[in-house]
């Protein structure tokens, strides 16, 4: 992508890149629904893919969000995108693997329950998929319900770094607030290409030597919230699509997406062939990036957009259910698919409506000095809620160390 030497235009204009995307909740109701069919059903065969939709679409919104913090006031707060991501990811996520550990210890047997345990310390300290990784050859058959975290952990290891990288990135022009010029973007593009790009190339050789690793590990899965990146850095150019290119893009990302979830072979996954969901993705997103498309109502519809609304708490929360359900209903039958649905809307939704979204609407982690309304009597709450959450995140871990130790080989 070329860019004049003379021309400083912002990265996004005030419309792109901000505001409320209903085609991108659609999107994370797509990703969500075929993780849920295939975990439930089995099928789509390849339902798995809903989670380098995710990864796609998560690079694209919190690269946004930091670039334009950074067209604000000059810099990322690296202490402030961690405020934000503790607040919307760790409560609900904790709650979820607490609940599924006390109801592992009533419902499995001694070894799995073990098992469960020690998923849910690594769950805690954001290194689900290394655990996995690791402890491939040493698992009991059945599956964990907590084994689906591993796709957050990749996300939060992405993110320690990532934010460090935009800061060195943006600052190697020492460009102003609120201006990025033709060099800035181009160091920006340059260097998430890169990073995209070794990605993938090591994603490849590890997938053809090490399957379970490459399928778990943050080095064979960057390169996916690396082209969320990349779109996001090429925001202001997708916003002048014109209208019959951006209908265009956005069916054949929907056509990709779909065709990922029949056609993609056993082998060759995550890379090359996560491939087509992620340019599916991408598509999806560039064509609503600026502009609508008649063809979006898919998408777009209420139905679809609370769906994606909540889409982290039934990502949450489905496998807990289907895992821990089988233990006291036969699986594979009317019954339990009926108990199964039921018990993952009812948990997603109150999870998302009484943790999720009251902790990510309020002031919790803010700093004292930010909490400016004059009706918040209480100046100590930000710094409160971070003793609360530092104390019973090692309660926590320290309890799950107990239980691992005790617990009977």
């Amino acid at each position: 992508m070329a860019f004049g030497p003379q021309h400083r235009p912002p990265v996004l204009p005030a419309k792109a890149g901000s505001g409320f995307r209903p085609d991108i909740q659609g999107l994370r109701a797509i990703a969500v629904s075929a993780v849920i069919l295939d975990h439930l059903f089995g099928w789509p065969a390849g339902g798995y893919i809903g989670v380098d939709v995710f990864f796609v679409i998560s690079g694209y919104l919190i690269t946004s969000l930091m670039l334009r913090e950074h067209e604000r006031t000059g810099t990322i707060s690296w202490t402030g995108f961690y405020r934000r991501r503790i607040r919307r990811i760790v409560p609900a996520s904790t709650v979820c693997v607490l609940v599924t550990v006390v109801a592992a210890y009533f419902l499995l047997e001694a070894v799995r329950f073990r098992e469960v345990v020690g998923d849910a310390l690594w769950s805690l300290l954001l290194a689900s998929n290394w655990h996995l990784a690791v402890t491939e050859s040493t698992r009991t058959p059945s599956p964990s319900p907590l084994i689906h975290i591993w796709s957050l952990s990749v996300e939060e290891q992405f993110y320690f770094v990532w934010p460090i990288l935009l800061i060195a990135a943006l600052g190697v022009t020492g460009r102003r607030r609120g201006i990025r010029t033709a060099s800035t973007n181009g160091w920006l593009l340059t260097a998430t290409v890169v990073i995209a790009a070794l990605s993938f190339g090591w994603a490849v050789f590890e997938t053809a030597n090490n399957y379970w690793w490459a399928y778990l590990s943050t080095f064979s899965r960057a390169w996916e919230l690396a082209v969320g990146a990349i779109l996001s850095v090429t925001a202001a150019q997708l916003f002048r699509m014109p209208a019959g290119i951006r209908s265009c893009l956005f069916c054949l990302g929907l056509l990709a997406i779909g065709a990922s979830l029949f056609v993609i072979p056993p082998s060759g996954f995550p890379a090359p062939w996560a491939a087509l969901p992620v340019a599916g993705a991408a598509s999806v997103i560039a064509a609503g990036t600026g502009g609508t498309t008649s063809f979006a109502w898919p998408l777009t519809n209420s139905a679809s957009v609370y769906v994606g609304k909540i889409s982290y708490s039934l990502y949450l929360w489905h496998l807990p259910v289907i895992v821990l359900l089988a233990s006291v209903i036969q699986a594979d039958t009317l019954e339990y698919f009926s108990w199964a649905i039921v018990g993952i809307v009812i948990a997603s939704v109150a999870s998302f409506h009484l943790v999720e979204d009251p902790v990510r609407s309020s002031t919790w982690f803010e700093p004292d000095k930010t909490l400016r309304d004059p009706r918040t009597r209480d100046r100590s709450k930000g710094r409160t809620a971070w003793y609360m959450l530092i104390g019973a995140w090692v309660v926590s871990i320290l309890v799950l160390v107990m239980l691992v130790a005790g617990s009977p080989n």
